[in-house]
């Protein structure tokens, strides 16, 4: 008998679960993916190797284990009879890859030789797979009203609406109902402080369409935020993972942090409705009156998180996430045995681990794949922000947040936007994001303080237009004399302003709204100007 290491991982996974508009098809998706990680793959692992499996994690589409085999061909033939069932299971979207290292017992770098085989492997497997699956449909075909390039094969009622949908489509509904929410819903309603009577209904608190959540927003009407979270550096964690038990270590590290950082982050945040449920529940089980909780965790594995909520949550959401994962996450080292308490321990000096986040807040009835896809965007400009900050290391990088505020129905690539728009790349820059999560917590305390001083609507929209200027010293007159006309007793909205922008970088006057950076000049007033909906006011 021989010991194999396996690699698994599941591309495409967020087309899948994020490649639809209808919120039932999305969390129907996510829960379908996650049953398939988490419960069938260790299933059919067990039932062809008993008593020969260890598995070291499996969340967010990807798993390790460790099997004992007769030869490498019978690990393949299991693999490939799971990658049948991932298809099945999906309609054919999803389709499961691999990689296999042989781990030789006795060798003191057996493991890590092993990671390194199976990583090579899967990267082959990455690079010579389909990008999309190939469906056999007749020359006329109904397109399915969810996935357009797959055909239509049956209706599905829900909402009181009929729908023409695909076999994938059917089996992400199917998995999803009032009386099944699904496990990542279930276990944030367990995580609340709620009466058991209300627990053992989960699908009574949850909000049915995006535009539902929408319409809990306080700041602009049928406003949400989608929130985007990625841990930093994982990946060089992963491939230098030293045997089983500090694998193990490593997943118990991330998963379990990252998921209380999320349950905790929104149970704070909701500590007013999470109140009046309590207070409105019925021991009866009457719960027709109940207030909703304005918000859906979509994604939640591994180090990966995506969540909806109502649109002035969203980067406190995050900021508070971030916070909460570094914390937990340092915590449970304190707590690991050796030899994984040393590994962690040479790679991050006693600190936590980090994500990133990219936040996008929209109108709720915005095409969701298309806010998605601008989220990946903000995530990976978050993250280049952080690896490119002074204290980052290559195991450790600290935590940035990037925003964007969609209020049009355009949509273009980040990066043309930022270029366009905010001149990142030219000498005056109108932009200091992504902000590190310190500097984002200073631009919300000082959107705050200029909420207390009540800023007419008005003169902060003159006031964004003068920042996004093109012409620099166009924009800078204009500023100042928007400035100079701010209003308020003892001139209160000009010190406001002054000093918000002061605490995020030392500014003269003269230069105002201006100050150097990184050899040519940049601004935050449109920052200041646009996430000044999306606070809590704060008394000058």
């Amino acid at each position: 008998m021989r010991t194999f290491l396996i690699l698994l991982d599941t591309p495409g996974i967020k087309q899948f679960v994020f490649g639809t508009d209808p919120l039932a098809e999305v969390r129907g998706a996510s829960a379908l993916l996650d049953r398939l990680n988490r419960e069938e793959t260790r299933k059919v692992l067990e039932e062809a190797f008993p008593g020969r499996v260890m598995e070291a994690y499996a969340a967010g589409g990807a798993a390790q284990f460790v099997v004992t085999a007769e030869d490498r061909h019978t690990v393949e033939n299991v693999l490939e009879r799971l990658a049948a069932l991932y298809a099945k299971q999906t309609g054919g979207e999803v389709q499961l890859l691999w990689g296999i290292g042989e781990v030789a017992l006795g060798e003191p770098r057996g493991y890590r030789a092993a990671l390194k085989a199976a990583f090579s492997d899967l990267a082959w497997q990455r690079f010579t797979a389909r990008e999309q699956p190939a469906v056999l449909t007749f020359p006329l075909a109904v397109e399915c009203q969810s996935t357009s390039y797959l055909p239509a094969t049956r209706t599905r009622v829900w909402a009181d609406e009929i729908r023409l949908v695909s076999e994938a489509s059917d089996r992400k509904y199917r998995e999803i109902s009032e009386v099944n929410p699904g496990r990542l819903w279930a276990e944030f309603i367990h995580a609340l402080d709620l009466p058991d009577t209300v627990k053992h209904i989960p699908h009574w608190l949850r909000c049915t369409t995006l535009q539902e959540i929408g319409e809990y927003s306080e700041s602009r009407a049928g406003y949400l935020g989608l929130v985007y979270a990625d841990g930093n550096a994982m990946g060089r964690l992963v491939q230098e993972l030293e045997s089983l038990e500090v694998a193990r270590a490593f997943s118990t590290l991330v998963d379990g942090s990252i998921r209380d950082a999320c349950h905790q982050a929104l149970k704070e945040l909701f500590r007013e409705t999470l109140a009046e449920i309590r207070l409105r529940s019925d021991p009866s089980g009457n719960h027709l009156q109940l207030r909703k909780i304005p918000g859906d965790i979509l994604l939640l594995g591994g180090d990966d998180l995506v969540v909806v909520l109502p649109a002035e949550l969203a980067v406190p959401f995050s900021i508070r996430l971030s916070e909460l994962f570094e914390e937990y996450s340092r915590q449970r080292q304190e707590d690991l045995e050796e030899p994984a308490r040393s590994f962690f321990w040479q790679r991050l000096q006693g600190r936590g681990l980090t994500i990133s986040c990219g936040v996008v807040i929209a109108p709720s009835r915005f095409p969701f794949y298309l806010l998605l896809d601008l989220a990946e965007e903000l995530l990976a400009s978050a993250k280049k922000g952080g690896s490119r900050d002074p204290e980052a290391t290559r195991y450790w990088v600290p935590s940035y947040i990037d925003f964007h505020i969609q209020a049009g129905s355009a949509v273009h690539d980040l990066h043309a936007i930022r270029r366009e728009e905010y001149g990142v790349g030219t000498a005056y820059v109108r932009t200091f994001r992504p902000y590190r999560r310190d500097k984002l917590q200073t631009l919300c305390a000082a959107a705050a303080k200029l909420r207390g001083v009540g800023i007419p609507q008005s003169k902060r929209h003159d006031l964004l237009e003068a920042a996004l200027e093109p012409r620099a010293r166009q924009a800078e007159w204009k500023a100042k004399e928007l400035f100079g006309r701010l209003a308020g007793p003892f001139g209160k909205q000009r010190l406001a302003l002054f000093e918000g922008l002061c605490q995020l970088a030392p500014m003269d006057l003269n230069d105002f709204p201006w100050v150097r950076q990184n050899g040519g000049w940049a601004t935050a007033l449109a920052d200041l100007m646009e996430i000044y909906d999306f606070v809590q006011a704060k008394e000058a």
